[in-house]
């Protein structure tokens, strides 16, 4: 078996764990809809740090 294929489905296994992990993540850290003051703190520290 040559080391092509191998290399892709760990690189394709990889991603897969990455997307879920993230998606999970994004679901327990629900914190963005829940607490509007530090979103609205995040926004603009984002902001005025892209003003200058």
């Amino acid at each position: 078996m040559s080391w092509k294929p191998l290399i892709i489905i760990i690189s394709f296994i990889l991603a897969l764990l990455i997307t879920v992990a993230g998606g999970i993540y994004l679901l327990i850290d629900n914190s963005c809809t829940k607490d509007q003051v530090s979103l609205e703190k995040r926004c603009q520290i984002a902001l005025s740090h892209h003003r200058y």
